[in-house]
């Protein structure tokens, strides 16, 4: 029979394994979001007629406790639109837009002037989840077709408490979470917008086989 002990050590060794491999991997983890992004760039700019640029994204690999802190310490409360990951990639992705970057489409869509973005409303929200819902299936289209696998996303729902929706304090303290930041340029205005990647089973790994078998790297 084996032990409480022998399980825990186990389970700490494969999430300490798994989190050296995400570091191991991060200039791959951040092809993943310049081109996930790239994509999902382009239909925001020919959805909203404007010009939309992008930096290269910044990857980081943070604990639930330290993604919690990232999420939430901030002046102003963001917005976050979540699509589960279904077929060959399970998981979830939730979009976090700041507030400037939501008020910027919704001002675009409803011809205002909105300078204070309270609660959003349902007529709001749609256009939000329209948004999540176009750059979260641009970035996995994009993925897909690199990687050959076969990617569905479901519908975006929003996503109001980041600990109680993502459920963070019922994850492994140690879990590896893996987050994308992107700055956007809309009409030459910067926005900021960060993908939080939660792959589920071996997902993330065989993402980031596929997209090295894509540009021929060898796993080492």
């Amino acid at each position: 029979m084996v032990s409480y002990n022998k399980i825990l050590e186990e389970r700490s060794n494969s999430v300490e394994e798994y989190t050296a491999y995400l570091n191991k991997n991060l200039d791959i983890l951040k092809e993943i979001g310049s081109i996930g992004m790239g994509h999902a760039a382009t239909s925001l700019s020919q959805m909203l007629n404007m010009k939309v640029a992008m930096t290269m994204p910044t990857v980081y690999i943070k604990t639930p406790s330290e993604t919690s802190e990232y999420l939430n310490n901030r002046e102003e409360t963001p917005i976050g639109v979540m699509v589960g990951l279904q077929k060959d990639a399970r998981g979830c992705i939730l979009q976090i837009l700041s507030r400037k970057f939501a008020m910027k489409i919704i001002n675009y869509f409803f011809q205002g002037n909105l300078e204070e973005l309270g609660d959003l409303d349902e007529m709001s929200f749609s256009v939000i989840q329209e948004i999540g819902n176009i750059t979260s299936g641009a970035y996995c289209n994009s993925l897909a077709s690199m990687t050959g696998l076969f990617m569905d996303i479901t519908t975006p729902t929003h996503c109001k408490n980041f600990d109680e929706d993502l459920k963070l304090k019922e994850k492994a303290a140690d879990e590896p979470l893996i987050i994308i930041n992107n700055k956007f340029f809309i009409d030459n205005e910067e926005v900021n917008s960060d993908f939080l990647f939660m792959p589920e089973d071996d997902t993330a790994k065989r993402v980031i086989t596929k997209l090295k078998e894509y540009y021929g790297f060898k796993e080492q």
